[in-house]
């Protein structure tokens, strides 16, 4: 099996660290989750009692998985990088909340945490506020929710990356860690 790793440049110091993702076994993850929206509504339909929370569910449980199937659908037919890791920070494509560019220098913390059982590397940027009312509509709200539940600014789920998550986020610290060391050698 052929590595996600890839590098722009044979120079290491000067590299860029390219991760691919994982986007057709998230587009079976999101389709099992739209089908199973699907047999909730209908579930709801035919039942008496709770039957509009079954059909709420399902249909939020459709809407939005089906938004993140036809996410990994375009990730599929158009491949790119989830992540892109150079000498001024870093390009998550992750997934639909992603966190675009981001440059080390705007970074507080990177740390490993689980939420539900979901192991993620979280990014709590400097200033959290202004990363968010940078984006615009569905995509502003849907980084609003996630922040809401999660405790970083931008996560970057497991099952989004194919290589170790450990891995990754060892890669994502050493880096932001030398531009820190950069930073105070420039300013002195």
């Amino acid at each position: 099996m052929e590595s996600s790793f890839h590098s722009s440049s044979s120079t290491s110091s000067t590299e860029d660290i390219v991760i691919y993702g994982k986007p057709g076994k998230l587009f079976i993850i999101s389709l099992g989750f739209v089908l199973i929206g699907i047999l909730m509504m209908v579930i709801g339909q035919s039942e008496e009692a709770d039957a509009f929370i079954l059909i709420a569910v399902g249909i939020v449980s459709t809407l939005v998985f089906g938004l993140c199937m036809l996410y990994f659908l375009m990730r599929l037919i158009k491949p790119r990088p989830a992540l892109v890791i150079d000498l001024e920070g870093l390009t998550d494509h992750s997934s639909y909340v992603n966190g675009g560019r981001i440059r080390w220098e705007e970074i507080e913390d990177i740390v490993l945490y689980s939420y539900m059982n979901q192991h993620m590397i979280g990014i709590q940027l400097k200033d959290a506020e202004g990363y968010v009312s940078s984006h615009k509509g569905l995509k502003r709200l849907l980084i609003r929710m996630n922040k809401n539940m999660a405790s970083a600014d931008v996560s970057i789920m497991k099952q989004s990356v194919s290589e170790n998550l450990e891995k990754v986020y060892l890669i994502l610290l050493k880096h932001w860690k030398q531009s820190q060391g950069n930073a105070v050698k420039e300013g002195s």
